[in-house]
């Protein structure tokens, strides 16, 4: 198992270049093609059927937009270059709704990397919500890249663990990437036992990992009433991780996606990349 197509999210946000920089060495790494993906926001049927000077100020706003996105593909190549290798890319503008973008593109990739958003929304060229749209909508795994991110090079990943479905989804899709770390550790927030059982499933994961080659370490997180993802970030911290693994909880209702609260807190808090399936 390997990637061979990594899709990347390029937009006016100010880590877009770090994201970019980290995209492009993961495909270098991997032999991979970068695809970067810059959708308008504006679907081409949406600007047509009003009055003469509604069409025409929607259009104005469509042709700004695409200007601005087919300009994001000069930063890109400049990001390719820059990583020094032979990398095969390509950027797309697609006239969409971001979340309907992604996710058309993401179930044709081996792995997405996002932008990570802060709780409050505080850069308004984010879709707040867009990584929720995508890992629920692709079921492709999604790095989460926060603003100046460590390098990343994969030295250490962290796996956080609890003997759940999605927990082993997101160590099954990260495989590639665990088998490149020069270190692996695994951490069972809130001691051995898990909501998924007891600690049986923690040896079975070491037991699996050691079939493909990865001897990983373990972190013990006492028990205690500090929250999951707060014993999670400890423990990255304390272990010098430069990315953690993590499964998504969450599911979607009509007009919204309701997200596991430790889900929640990765996504957004992390200083780390974090890469997350469901």
């Amino acid at each position: 198992m390997t990637y061979k197509t990594i899709l990347v999210e390029v937009g006016a946000d100010p880590g877009c270049r770090d994201r970019l920089r980290a995209a492009a060495a993961l495909a270098a790494r991997f032999g991979a093609h970068l695809a970067g993906l810059t959708p308008t926001g504006i679907r081409l049927g949406a600007v047509r059927g009003g009055n003469d000077d509604a069409t025409h100020l929607a259009e104005l706003e469509r042709d700004r937009l695409r200007s601005q996105a087919f300009a994001f593909g000069g930063m890109m190549r400049d990001m390719v270059a820059e990583a020094g290798a032979d990398i095969a890319f390509s950027h797309d503008v697609i006239e969409e709704e971001a979340g309907r973008a992604f996710v058309l593109q993401g179930k044709s990739a081996d792995l997405v990397v996002m932008a990570q958003r802060s709780p409050a929304g505080v850069v308004p060229s984010l879709v707040t919500d867009l990584p929720e749209q995508v890992l629920l909508g692709t079921g492709r795994p999604v790095i989460i890249v926060p603003q100046l991110p460590p390098p990343l090079h994969g030295g250490h990943l962290l796996i956080a663990w609890d003997g759940g479905r999605e927990a082993a989804r997101a160590v099954a899709d990260a495989l590639p990437l665990l088998s490149h770390a020069r270190h692996v550790t695994v951490v069972v927030a809130g001691g051995a036992s898990t909501a998924h059982g007891d600690g049986a499933s923690l040896g079975l994961l070491h037991t699996w990992l050691q079939r493909h080659g990865i001897v990983a370490g373990h972190h013990a997180v006492p028990r205690g009433h500090e929250p999951p993802a707060d014993a999670i970030l400890a423990a990255a911290e304390a272990v010098r991780a430069d990315m953690l693994v993590a499964g998504c909880y969450g599911h979607s209702r009509v007009r919204e996606l309701v997200m596991g609260g430790t889900t929640r807190s990765l996504l957004h808090r992390a200083p780390w990349p974090v890469m997350m399936s469901h």
